[in-house]
């Protein structure tokens, strides 16, 4: 485990490096080719918004068996909003694609209340959008809100320890409070473990001193709570990052890409 985090810290360190500058003559090869270029958040053509509507039309019309159709309508849904949230939806796109899960959720009565979710994420929660704010208590009872980060640029992780992948993430999450530890930026988390206890416990062992909100869902860990509901969180971790207007700017960055993002948004001047 101490090599596994070794390893990541190494790697955020040397992308951390201005890489537009040629490699020394002893830089390792497999660490010189890291890109230099921001991140870019291109804008979606009106051919690939009636792709991805076509496509998860296609797949909801061939799901015939009645025993995996709550289970594949999610994960189908949950993709689509999960590529929409990759690109720039122009407000004539956004739109089309509201019009379109409205007739969907007219077309699956049974499954309106899932479709509505997905309505809200596209609405509300693509790029761009000013991420709605979150009101509750950390996991030592103290009241916080997202938008008291506002100026500052955030990292908002839906997460929890039983998650693997979640568990993956934290070393990167470590390297970016030590980074930025004297700027505006924030991380802060989302909780989905089975109960205060454990999210805390996790916390502490982890090392992520960091503030979280606990979000236990009804039956433990896995399920979605009152927060990650309202932000339309289909799988763990999602993550978004946040400009210091409070603009949702990427959406699940993982790791090095993570590192890439936030250092590109502190770079920009406060407006």
């Amino acid at each position: 485990m101490k090599l596994r985090v070794i390893v990541c810290l190494c790697l955020g360190w040397l992308l951390w490096i201005n890489t537009a500058t040629a490699p020394a003559a002893n830089e390792p090869v497999a660490f010189a080719g890291f890109p230099s270029h921001d991140l870019e958040v291109s804008p979606f053509s009106d051919a690939e918004v009636r792709g991805l509507v076509a496509h998860l039309d296609t797949q909801l019309a061939n799901q015939q068996d009645p025993a995996r159709w709550a289970f594949d309508a999610d994960l189908y849904m949950q993709t689509f909003v999960d590529r929409l949230q990759r690109g720039v939806l122009s407000r004539t796109q956004e739109a089309t694609v509201l019009s379109y899960l409205g007739k969907l959720q007219q077309r699956y009565p049974s499954d309106a209340a899932n479709i509505e979710k997905r309505r809200r994420a596209v609405a509300k929660l693509t790029i761009g959008k000013s991420a709605p704010d979150i009101a509750g208590v950390d996991l030592d009872g103290v009241d916080f809100r997202l938008s008291d980060y506002r100026g500052s640029v955030v990292v908002l992780t839906f997460s929890g320890d039983w998650c693997g992948a979640c568990r993956g993430e934290y070393p990167y999450h470590r390297l970016l409070l030590e980074l930025y530890k004297d700027q505006p930026f924030a991380l802060l988390g989302v909780s989905s473990d089975t109960d205060l206890d454990t999210a805390r416990k996790a916390k502490e062992e982890r090392g992520l001193t960091y503030r979280m909100w606990w979000d236990g869902g009804e039956s433990g860990s896995g399920k979605e709570g009152a927060i990650a509901a309202a932000w339309g969180v289909g799988g763990w971790p999602t993550v978004y990052v946040l400009d210091k207007r409070g603009k949702i700017r990427f959406v699940n960055l993982r790791q090095e890409d993570l590192l890439k993002g936030v250092k590109q948004l502190m770079a920009e001047p406060a407006r």
